[in-house]
């Protein structure tokens, strides 16, 4: 699908409106530790305002009288599969066709209806319900027919199996004469995730593997799964589960799931490592290897915007989605939308579309209660480690992290970002290398460790001016320090120590991570004056203020998972002494590797390091030795000895004050944490006079597609059906006019044969008419939007058409009334996909016959997709960023 814009090619975003924000004084955080329930319990006693963890319905008993309901794309489950020859056994997932199968095992319907309440979309790719998914879903359609189907699973797990020398013996697989062992990691601190690995155990047994179970909580995951060799950590299969929003233009969602250039996969390629510290490639299969070294490359190309136009774009992303599918190292399961719940009293609350959680910036800046102050239930306060390189991995760091940081970008509803705290201006672009960087631009060479002037004739792609005078005029860090021009181009410093190999502050896992280093995306950079900068780099794209905020974003990249990249200099000094002296290490995998602590700026033992480096550079008045060149080079006063000593004694201060360094620009300041205690208390940051663009203000609305199918329907019959719309956090519905209805119409082959564009009436209405010549099976899926609500529920139903009948339309629209008061989200348990025949047994006593389920027809092939990308022209203002997926 390609795709036109018409913007302006400078944004300004200073002041928005003058509401001060935000509208509390003091959040209190109570963690419960992985007890659900008693947070619910706790919600419904009054004692907190909000319960932020997404619990099924089904599983609450009960809730207080007068409530709120919000609903969000909160998190995303998939199954996560060790695809390598295993150290600690024979490993069946080592091979395409098993992990393929696991598709036909996981049962997507009866997983959202079961364990998600029917709050939920089933998924077979990395995308559910936002515009991606849209985008993509030629690539998608080839898979459209996977269903549950046991039989078809166990078939080609035989088959496959016997082939590399398994046997199958009285209904149990062996290897070399010992039964064929899965480890599954089970989260046992989350209601869904246990029962469903109850679930794919049962099923897994069935086929005649032995589970064994290796149970934990998230900081046991990041551990087992995440921070250890797969070759060699016992675990085969996990069931995962991703908090992270939807944006626009989200290629960095598939990249992360399905290639391990961002380090999040189990296996290697010829870019990169295993979860970005192992090489594993001897333990691969060929055919892995071959695999995931294209899904990187491709990555790569659409992470370095290696593209010119719209349709290339999409091209590399519907590759990208149909390799992953077919390899399979994820199979993915639903995007859920449980609700949340809070309490009346706890006003102006943002559900958010683009964070995909309750907790993010707008929400901290817009809640309000009477008194001003309001004590809000977390799961967890951390399972993982916060700091600026390589931490935030986990969704409950980074909720509470989203009050002490003022991104900069945002977006609303529609999931188009928008510059916050900095006007951005396109100075020029191109799709080759043609603009001239001056020579006196700046940049950092990472083989010498050097800052130097760009050399001679250095051409560019794209030249941006970056002016932070609405953050700098009207924001300060939590202790007080101004935000100045040093902090900001120590970012960019940071960041290409941290990718240098030579440096004393970088690893492998950080290379991995921040992959542009790969490429020369940042070319140099220029002071213009003591609030603005001009940056050169090779970053296209066809919506040329997005290429700005990319470019920014690879200027400023820190924040591991997080946009909390916004700290003093000074903090980066203190974190860099205690990485550089082995103390801790800026990733899970280095710090397990090296037996020290994953670096965090919340916690005692690490400040207290911190504390020592801070005092040492006080007493010196130490300033960084690159941004004292790019002082000299630039000719522009940064910081001085005086200044730097202040700063430093203003992060003392602070850490002797509150116990924690986190000194970010925030709303609020972090005034207690404690693991201990399970609290953490955050107060309003009294320098904060920042505002945020209306559009990141708006409600999200909800569709909901009222559509019947007839159990047999006509070739050149018509359909009808209506849209319904539901503000979110309301209990009104009225009819939704004006909705987009995208519909494809593809074959029992995967093969799409019709696509329809259409949009609703006055009363929501809409219908679709068949071709005439059908005839047979085919599946119609359904996507509703608009380009202010991006949040989609797409449908697929199963048609079974025969030759043109006289009957002309088969489906009566709904009643058209205004209101209703009902709340439920879109539905997801009224189309069906699968396909069943009579059912057989069989009884297996030796190898030579596959263990015996119910029968169904055979899906379709897994083999690669060729794709073909449909074209529809939308005019738009659009700008958006690229988020990234952290760990529940």
């Amino acid at each position: 699908m390609l795709i036109s814009f018409v913007f302006p090619f400078a944004y300004n975003n200073a002041k928005a409106d003058t509401t001060q924000y935000p509208r509390l004084n003091q959040i209190t955080f109570i963690s419960y530790n992985g007890n659900d329930l008693n947070g619910i319990e706790a919600f419904t006693s009054g004692a907190i305002s909000m319960y932020t963890f997404p619990i099924p319905p089904n599983k609450i008993t009960s809730l207080p009288s007068n409530y709120s309901t919000y609903i969000m794309p909160i998190a995303f489950y998939d199954v996560l599969l060790n695809p390598l020859n295993t150290s600690f056994g024979f490993n069946p997932f080592m091979f395409q066709p098993v992990r393929y199968a696991m598709n036909y095992i996981v049962d997507r319907s009866y997983f959202v209806d079961n364990f998600l309440g029917g709050y939920g979309t089933p998924t077979y790719g990395p995308y559910a319900g936002e515009f991606e998914g849209l985008m993509t879903s030629n690539a998608s359609a080839p898979y459209i027919d996977i269903h549950y189907n046991l039989t078809y699973a166990n078939q080609t797990i035989y088959n496959t199996l016997i082939k590399h020398g398994a046997q199958y013996i009285n209904g149990k697989w062996y290897y070399n004469g010992k039964p064929i062992t899965i480890y599954f990691f089970v989260r046992t601190d989350t209601i869904v995730r246990q029962e469903y690995a109850k679930f794919l155990e049962s099923q897994l047994q069935q086929l005649g593997f032995t589970i064994q179970e290796v149970s934990g909580n998230l900081q046991k995951q990041n551990t087992v799964i995440y921070g250890s060799d797969p070759h060699n950590s016992t675990w085969n299969i996990a069931v995962e589960s991703w908090s992270g929003g939807y944006s626009y233009y989200d290629y960095g969602k598939p990249i992360e799931f399905l290639a391990p250039l961002f380090g999040a996969v189990p296996a290697t390629s010829n870019i990169s490592l295993t979860f970005g510290a192992y090489d594993d490639s001897m333990y691969e299969t060929p055919d892995l290897f071959n695999t995931v070294s294209k899904l990187d490359a491709i990555s790569l190309q659409l992470y370095s915007t290696q593209f010119n136009t719209s349709k290339q774009y999409y091209n590399l992303l519907n590759q990208l989605v149909s390799l992953g599918i077919n390899d399979s190292i994820r199979v993915f399961v639903a995007q859920s939308q449980i609700p949340i719940y809070g309490s009346s009293i706890l006003q102006g609350v943002l559900p958010s579309v683009y964070y995909g959680n309750i907790l993010n910036t707008p929400n901290y800046m817009t809640m309000s209660t009477p008194t001003g102050i309001t004590t809000i239930g977390v799961r967890y306060l951390s399972q993982g480690s916060m700091n600026p390189g390589l931490g935030f991995t986990d969704a409950y760091s980074v909720g509470l992290v989203y009050s002490l940081i003022y991104p900069l970008s945002e977006a609303g509803p529609n999931g188009y970002s928008v510059p916050t705290g900095v006007i951005l201006k396109v100075v020029n672009e191109s799709n080759v290398s043609n603009i001239p960087v001056p020579t006196d631009a700046i940049t950092f060479n990472t083989s010498t460790l050097q800052v130097q002037y760009v050399e001679p004739n250095t051409t560019a792609e794209l030249s941006i001016i970056a002016n932070f005078a609405p953050l700098m005029n009207n924001d300060k860090f939590a202790d007080n320090q101004s935000i100045t021009l040093a902090d900001i181009i120590n970012i960019y410093l940071e960041a290409q120590k941290m990718l240098s190999p030579n440096s004393s502050i970088s690893d492998p896992a950080v290379e991995s991570f921040y992959s542009f280093a790969m490429y020369p995306s940042v070319i140099g950079f220029k002071i213009i004056n003591s609030t603005t900068i001009q940056i050169w780099g090779d970053v296209k794209f066809f919506d040329p203020l997005y290429a700005a905020e990319t470019l920014l974003g690879n200027f400023l990249p820190l924040g591991g998972y997080s946009p909390a990249e916004f700290f003093p200099w000074q903090e980066y000094s203190a974190m860099n002494w205690v990485v550089s002296h082995g103390l801790a290490a800026w990733d899970k995998p280095t710090a397990t590797k090296k037996g020290i602590d994953w670096l965090s700026i919340v916690s005692p033992k690490d400040v207290g390091y911190m504390m020592q480096a801070l005092n040492n550079y006080s007493s010196t008045g130490y300033i960084p030795q690159d941004l004292m060149e790019v002082q000299k080079l630039s000719g522009f006063n940064l910081v001085n000895e005086t200044e730097a000593v202040q700063g430093y004694k203003n992060l003392i201060n602070f850490i002797n004050k509150y116990g924690n360094a986190f000194v970010s620009d925030g709303p609020f300041i972090l005034t207690s944490y404690s693991v201990t205690s399970g609290g953490a208390v955050v107060v309003r940051n009294p320098n904060f006079n920042l505002s945020l663009p209306s559009v990141v203000f708006q409600i999200p609305m909800l569709y909901t597609l009222n559509f019947q199918v007839p159990s047999i329907v006509g070739a050149g019959q018509t359909l009808t059906g209506q849209v319904l719309q539901t503000p979110d956090g309301s209990k009104v519905t009225t009819p939704a006019p004006n909705v987009i209805v995208y519909a494809q119409l593809v074959n029992s082959n995967g093969e799409v044969v019709r696509v329809y564009n259409v949009t609703t009436n006055s009363n929501g209405q809409f219908s679709f008419t068949l071709p005439s010549g059908l005839n047979g099976k085919y599946y119609l899926r359904i996507f509703t939007y608009t380009y202010q609500n991006i949040m989609m529920d797409p449908t697929v139903y199963t048609l079974l058409v025969v030759p043109s009948i006289t009957t002309t339309t088969t489906s009566t629209p709904p009643s058209t009334s205004t209101t209703t008061t009902t709340s439920t989200p879109p539905s997801t348990s009224t189309t069906t996909t699968t396909s069943t025949t009579t059912s057989t047994t069989s009884t297996t006593t030796t190898t030579s016959t596959p263990p015996s389920t119910s029968t169904t027809t055979p899906p379709p092939s897994s083999s690669t997709v060729t794709i073909v990308v449909a074209v529809v022209v939308v005019i738009i203002v659009i700008v958006a960023a690229v988020l990234l997926i952290r760990r529940r």
